[in-house]
């Protein structure tokens, strides 16, 4: 391994220049991208460091109606308008009775909501920030974040190249994980200890182009379509659940069991279970959304539990907030980031008090527990 390591030293093109924005945003999802088009559009210079070479699918396939404003806002509705996008309606839910139930989204003022192909969608959200002219350093992790006299100092690198960028501002975009926060000392607070197991399944039938989803004893299962002959399907349950690796398999073929709608669409089916991704999937938080120098946006901020359906729309919306806030604050408005707090604050308040609602509605397994960390766990944040 050192002596990797030495090689890697020995090939590595350090560059140290005087590249500056006055935004430095880490993270190219959704909330990052929404913050560097905002931002351009007040003429404030800015990039975007991403971590991958090539766009990834991520989790969340579903847009709602709500989404639609910011979009506009941001001039991204054409994005999912593009057919490789559904007209998408609503969601099947078994949740709180053993009926499975049509949630419709149509009877509200926005109309439908878009069910993405969320890969073309990445793609597309890249496209969008380079045709603008937007610097994009693709394939860069981010090493190591400094402060001082009013700048911040970044150092990135790919396997070839490690540069230094400098800036006025720096903006964590990178998620759940939160890296810059991290690298500053800023740790997020944890609502629940909700995660995810996800993993793909192979069918000979047709593809739906529908989302479902279906509560069991210990948890909860999302069903979403991937393709033409695929589905995601995404367990949520608490971290204590979860088994060893070596008993995943026979634990999420024991709870697919349980299903009585999913296991219908679902059959036949060839589980990838060889792919297997755990991810957090429970509410986080920070304390303050930023500090000295820096902003947080999307799921860096603040993570929502996936029932909300909250994730892309409030990424974007964040991230089109943060730059409004920045803007505000380089012209002289002392109160910007004070007002972002707050307009985040109250959405993370009001998305508390449904969230309770909404899990104290299924009753079926009142000692489960799962279900009592839900409830009980969740209030007691609240208080």
């Amino acid at each position: 391994m050192l002596q990797k390591e030495l090689e890697f030293e020995e090939h590595l093109d350090v560059t140290r220049d005087n590249t500056y924005y006055k935004v430095i945003i880490v993270g190219g999802g959704p909330a990052g991208i929404a913050t560097s088009i905002t931002l351009s559009s007040m003429g404030i210079s800015n990039c975007i460091v991403e971590a991958t070479i090539e766009p990834t699918r991520k989790c969340g396939e579903a847009i709602p109606p709500n989404a639609k404003p910011i979009l506009k806002q941001l001039g991204m509705l054409h994005l999912v308008e593009n057919p490789r996008h559904i007209e998408y309606y609503g969601n099947k839910v078994c949740w709180g009775s053993e009926s499975l139930e049509q949630k419709e989204f149509i009877q509200g003022i926005h109309g439908h909501g878009y069910l993405l192909d969320r890969l073309y969608f990445e793609k597309q959200l890249r496209e969008q920030i380079k045709s603008n002219g937007t610097a994009f350093y693709e394939g860069y992790k981010l090493n190591t974040v400094s402060r001082s006299n009013a700048a911040v100092e970044v150092v990135i690198s790919n396997m070839l190249t490690e540069i230094t960028i400098n800036g006025s501002y720096i903006v964590d975009a990178t998620g759940r994980k939160a890296s810059v926060c991290r690298k500053l000392g800023v740790y997020k607070t944890a609502i629940d200890s909700q995660f995810a197991v996800t993993f793909s399944v192979k069918t000979t039938s047709v593809v739906r182009q529908e989302i479902m989803v279906e509560t069991t004893e210990n948890g909860w299962w999302y069903v979403a379509p991937d393709g033409t002959n695929q589905y995601t399907l995404m367990f949520f349950t608490t971290k204590d659940e979860i088994p060893k690796k070596e008993e995943l398999e026979a634990f999420l073929k024991k709870e697919l069991v349980c299903l009585q709608h999913i296991s219908k669409i679902l059959n036949p089916i060839i589980c990838d279970f060889e792919k297997i991704r755990i991810m957090p999937a429970g509410t986080s938080c920070l304390d303050v959304p930023y500090g000295d120098q820096w902003i947080a946006v999307g799921d860096a901020a603040y993570a929502y539990d996936p029932v909300s359906s909250y994730g892309i729309t409030s990424a974007l919306a964040s991230g089109f907030y943060a730059g409004k806030a920045l803007g505000s604050y380089f012209s002289g408005e002392e109160d910007a980031m004070s007002v972002y707090r707050y307009i985040l604050e109250n959405a993370f308040q009001s998305y508390m008090e449904k969230l309770i609602k909404y899990y104290s509605t299924e009753t079926r397994w009142k000692e489960s527990l799962y279900w009592k960390d839900r409830f009980l766990n969740i209030s007691h944040k609240m208080v």
